[in-house]
């Protein structure tokens, strides 16, 4: 029965904190990119990076192991168990604990998960529930291997192989969906700088003095002196005296 190994789980924790990371601060750069252009000059345009595919469901993923699940821990009957009633008492209680979690703390955080699918911060809880479960479940598998009919053995030990196989299947889901994050926030980067590079430098600035309104000629007209006239003697010149 494979296992997933500690060494996967903290690279998988790793990954998904980095793509978290480099995600968010690419939101805010983006933001100032397409801030709204000036009435006088267009802004560039930023070529449109693909959409990140969406993934598979989680609850689809998981909804037929954790029906089998459900449906071994029903049918067991712990207090024909041939263990002492402390271990019997802690079976039990382990049951009782995957129940609550299958009834209500999973079904929230599936509704959450499936509604972003591509969301490593919305399906990454589900994987540790999910995680934190088979370790429960394999608890009670390992009791009831030794204490339990053989029929309800079997019945855990198969559920506990499915329960496996599904959380695998979700891990490789948040890996492929974290790998098209990264590579998605790679291409907002070089977005981001191709338009930084070719945008325009603004034109220079230029500087309106207003001195008030301009000063308007003077257009006064000059008087016209009057014609001066020379009055006729009263004796003409050069006539000669009258003689006596």
């Amino acid at each position: 029965m494979p296992f997933l190994k500690v060494g996967s789980r903290r690279r998988l924790l790793c990954i998904a904190s980095v793509t978290l990371s480099l995600a968010a601060p690419m939101c805010f750069a983006q933001v100032g990119v397409t801030s709204a252009p000036s009435q006088n000059q267009p802004a560039p345009s930023v070529p449109s990076a693909p959409s990140t595919p969406a993934g598979p469901k989680p609850s689809d993923l998981l909804h037929p192991a954790l029906s089998q699940v459900s449906q071994a821990i029903v049918s067991l009957n712990i207090s024909r168990w041939k263990a002492p009633g402390e271990v019997r008492g802690a079976t039990q209680q382990n049951v009782d604990s995957i129940q609550r979690d299958l009834n209500g703390t999973l079904p929230g955080l599936l509704s959450t998960a499936d509604a972003a699918p591509s969301s490593v911060s919305a399906v990454f809880p589900v994987y540790r529930n999910i995680d934190a479960l088979y370790d429960v479940l394999l608890r009670v598998s390992e009791t009831a291997m030794l204490a339990a009919p053989q029929n309800e053995a079997n019945s855990i030990t198969d559920a506990l192989s499915k329960l496996e196989s599904a959380r695998s299947e979700l891990g490789n889901s948040i890996l492929n969906a974290a790998t098209n994050n990264e590579a998605e926030v790679v291409r907002l980067r070089a977005s981001i700088q191709q338009a930084a590079a070719v945008q325009p430098a603004p034109p220079p600035k230029t500087t309106v003095v207003n001195d008030g309104p301009a000063a308007t000629p003077s257009t006064t007209k000059r008087k016209k002196k009057p014609a001066t006239t020379t009055p006729a003697s009263s004796q003409p010149t050069g006539a000669a005296p009258q003689q006596q």
